[in-house]
């Protein structure tokens, strides 16, 4: 880890990677060895002003990519030295770390110092502009200024050696996103690659033909970088990569479909409607879907979608895998198509036309999940990542679940674990079998979410009739559509 800059006596003599002689005991396996013993704090909100207060040696934060760092046991085992160290302390060192080195991997070095997370101070009281305090003080009028929006950009870096070539996709964010976790997929062959790296509201598209023969291509995914590493049949230097098409190397501002197709390895009863299948992809393809997306299955005889209506992916046990979880309709055609896959049988899908957007839980203190019979699935991944992320141990949750009767609950074990969670409440609330004295009983309305604050964000998933309900007893309240988001079923 460095902050040299291009500038620096160190660079100017030689290169960046130049390093300076440290104390005997203060090597890379000393820090780590060091930092193995620590025992790190709870993650707290941090603002500006309070990390400026820890600049001088003795006592050093800084912050990179919104995450805060205590590096004072650091800086006497940095490789340039504490007087670039010292250039990121008490401030955002993001751009300077970017700067010169990028490619560390600096959570893993640093992940036992993680104090917290940078964050926008709290709103003062209120002043009338024009006004004049008790001290006499005259406010001033206020300017108009434009609030600067959250922003994501994509670079791209390639070098060759003989036997390989290497693309990287860098991910650069402002520091307003704070859940920065990035989602691909890949479509890879012999002689050429597709590729959709999302990350926040964007997404980065990447699709050439290689410029001679590869034996093997190999994706790897780093925090903010993804690395393509095509390694070549012939040893001999590329003039370039190869030949992209007319679209390659664009962002966009949502996910492109792509086609795939998938293997059905396992099919078993979730419960007694309800059954999860477990899809390998076919061939090359990999993926890290985003969170909250869904897919499309396709008619395995046509070009067209057996049904419009999407399937949220429920799990994601690796890039070479997806589970849906897939309720079984009597008079549903992609339902019982689903159903009644043999294992081993193929289908043929697009894929993830959405994906939900974990910021928007960090502007709240308080979230409310609406969800009925299989629209539970969603937020499925959405609590795994809440769970073993300390980006979000400060905000309170709450489950409100609605099914005919305690036989249709799914995930029931994770949910009886969840209320052991004091971040967690969950509430079944059943339309069709009677419930203990004093329990909420039959159909979503605003008479249930009274109780809860209109500050809150509120997130939907279910049937349509439920889906309707539910938004016509948040208007009720007056609960602002900007702290609703509705997840398709």
């Amino acid at each position: 880890m460095s902050f040299l800059s291009p500038k620096s006596p160190q660079v100017a003599s030689g290169g960046y990677r130049n390093k300076i002689a440290l104390k005997p005991g203060h090597s890379l396996m000393d820090w780590v060895r060091l930092k193995s013993k620590m025992i790190p704090p709870r993650p707290m909100r941090i603002t500006a002003d309070e990390l400026a207060k820890h600049n001088k040696l003795g006592d050093v934060w800084t912050a990179i990519n919104g995450m805060v760092y205590d590096i004072t046991h650091y800086v006497d085992y940095h490789p340039g030295g504490a007087d670039e160290l010292m250039k990121g302390a008490g401030i955002d060192s993001t751009d300077l770390f970017n700067e010169i080195h990028r490619w560390v991997n600096f959570q893993n070095m640093l992940k036992e110092c993680l104090v917290g997370y940078l964050v926008a101070p709290p709103k003062t009281s209120l002043q009338v502009p024009g006004a004049t305090t008790s001290t006499g003080f005259k406010v001033p009028p206020v300017r108009n200024k434009i609030q600067q929006l959250p922003t994501v950009s994509f670079s791209s870096d390639k070098y060759q050696t003989p036997s390989c070539y290497t693309f990287i996709i860098y991910t650069k964010l402002s520091t307003q996103i704070k859940f920065r976790k990035g989602f691909y997929y890949g479509d890879v062959k012999d002689d050429s690659i597709i590729l959709v790296v999302q990350c926040y509201d964007k997404s980065y598209f990447l699709s050439f033909k290689y410029h001679g023969p590869s034996k093997k291509t190999v994706i790897r995914q780093f925090p903010l970088k993804l690395e393509v590493q095509v390694h070549k049949i012939n040893e001999e230097n590329w003039d370039a990569e190869g030949t992209h098409n007319k679209e390659s190397q664009s962002t966009h501002q949502i996910t492109k479909l792509l086609e795939f197709q998938a293997k059905l390895t396992k099919s078993h009863r979730y419960n007694h409607d309800t059954k999860l299948l477990e899809f390998e992809y076919l061939g090359d393809v990999e993926a890290i879907p985003p969170i909250g997306c869904h897919i499309f299955v396709k008619n395995p005889d046509s070009t067209s979608i057996i049904s419009q209506k999407p399937y949220t992916v429920f799990a994601v046990p690796s890039k070479k895998e997806i589970r849906l979880l897939v309720k079984e309709y009597p008079q549903g055609t992609l339902s019982r198509y689903l159903c009644n896959l043999s294992e081993g049988a193929l289908i043929r899908a697009l894929g993830f036309d959405h994906h939900f957007n974990l910021n928007i839980i960090l502007r709240h203190q308080d979230v409310v999940m609406l969800a009925a019979g299989t629209g539970i699935t969603p937020f499925h991944r959405i609590i795994d990542e809440v769970l073993q992320n300390d980006l979000f141990s400060g905000i309170i949750f709450h489950l409100l679940y609605y099914n005919k009767t305690r036989a249709d609950i799914l995930m029931r074990d994770k949910l009886d674990a969840l209320t052991k969670d004091g971040r967690f409440g969950v509430i079944h609330i059943f339309s069709q079998e009677a419930q203990d004295p004093g329990k909420v009983t039959g159909y979503i309305s605003s008479e249930h979410l009274n109780h809860l604050k209109t500050t809150s964000l509120f997130l939907t998933c279910g049937p349509s009739g439920f889906m309707k309900a539910a938004r016509e007893a948040l208007q009720s309240l007056d609960v602002p559509q900007s702290n609703i988001v509705e997840f398709k079923g």
